[in-house]
């Protein structure tokens, strides 16, 4: 019994020593030497007309570590002097050693980092190297740099919580009008959605700038509170399914969306009719429309120069009213009563085909 417990006791001092051996050959990444950041620019005043000219230069030399490693860099702008609290982060290729923007990439950046347009600012701009969960920094290089509004984005809805579905080949565009995109539309409670820059889900997503969003997505930083986050792309709506008033403000130091409840909350009617200038406004007397289904309407019509018309849900001045979103345009968009303007169009006094779909909030006039 002796010999065994003794072999045993060897046994197990021989394994804890093997133990304490490999615990001594595990590494402590150091950072041997910093990363160093310059640029060929310290003031620039970027404009619109100089958009495909070069802005800056950085180059770098990489940070050098006790152990051969894998990392990525990428550049950090922020206000100065603010510790590089909500800084734009912007990836390089470390291997290059350098990075060139011209005007219209780096007035992106400084649009994306919140800088107002036309308005002097100093920047702090440094590199970041990560390393797994490590993290390393450079010097940081002060500019001051002055922007410009560059044309605001397009947005393209699509989700399951709209018409459209996951179709983004079908995604809804909305109207813009400068830095304000707005639909009147159909969202469904409890129903995940985002936006696109195209009618394609590559290359631009736009989603909540909130904790859980892919950093690739996030965008808006402020939002209704009838939004949430759904999961790492998307939003989640949360008010009772109907029409919605869907509001953009791209303006780069806001980047709201703004969704609220339509004054007609109905998409579906029985009758949908036409009145205008071509039955004289005569309300009584408004053309029945023919009912395709799911909120879709109908109507061939010979329209003149100077037409003007507006859709009804009754032969009555009632409730269910829906005209153009921009006051006596033709825009395409509709907008309930209350909120719209007579439809304008200057037709030859042929034939039109007029559509309307009150579920994707939007219409057409088109020659036959």
């Amino acid at each position: 019994m002796k010999n065994i417990f003794k072999i045993i006791s060897m046994v197990f001092i021989g394994l804890l020593v093997i133990s304490c051996e490999k615990d001594e050959d595990q590494a402590v990444l150091q950072q041997t030497k910093n990363s160093a950041l310059a640029s060929d620019a310290k003031t620039l005043v970027l404009l619109r007309d100089n958009e495909a000219d070069k802005a800056v230069k950085f180059d770098w030399t990489n940070p050098q570590y006790n152990i051969s490693v894998v990392y990525n860099n990428s550049l950090e702008f922020a206000k100065k002097d603010t510790g590089f609290k909500d800084a734009k982060s912007v990836d390089v290729n470390a291997k290059d050693l350098s990075t060139t923007y011209s005007v219209k990439e780096f007035n992106k950046i400084m649009n994306d980092a919140g800088f107002l347009p036309e308005k002097i600012v100093d920047v702090d701009v440094r590199m970041k190297t990560s390393v797994g969960n490590a993290v390393f920094y450079s010097n940081v290089i002060s500019m001051t740099v002055t922007p410009y509004l560059a044309e605001y984005p397009p947005f393209y809805l699509v989700g399951e919580a709209s018409a459209v579905g996951w179709n983004a080949g079908n995604a809804q565009l909305l109207y813009k009008d400068e830095n304000i995109s707005t639909i009147y539309t159909y969202l469904e409670k409890g129903k995940a959605f985002r936006f696109l820059g195209q009618q394609a889900w590559d290359p631009t997503n736009y989603s909540l700038d909130a904790a859980g969003i892919k950093d690739g997505n996030k965008y808006f930083k402020t939002w209704s509170t009838n939004l949430s986050v759904a999961d790492a792309e998307n939003i989640k709506f949360n008010g009772e399914s109907g029409i919605y008033k869907i509001v953009v403000d791209s303006e780069p130091v806001k980047k709201t969306l703004t969704i609220s409840s339509s004054s007609i909350s109905l998409w579906n009617p029985t009758n949908l009719y036409l009145v205008g200038s071509v039955n004289g406004w005569n309300i009584g007397g408004a053309i029945p429309m023919t009912n395709l289904g799911d909120g879709k309407f109908e109507h061939i019509i010979a329209l003149s120069a100077g037409s003007q018309l507006k859709f009804v849900g009754q032969q009555s001045w009632g409730e269910l009213e829906w005209g153009d979103l921009k006051a006596d345009s033709n825009t395409g968009y509709l907008a309930p009563k209350g909120s719209n303007g007579n439809i304008k169009f200057d037709g030859t006094g042929g034939n039109y085909k007029i559509t309307v779909d009150l579920k994707l909030g939007v219409y057409s006039i088109k020659p036959l």
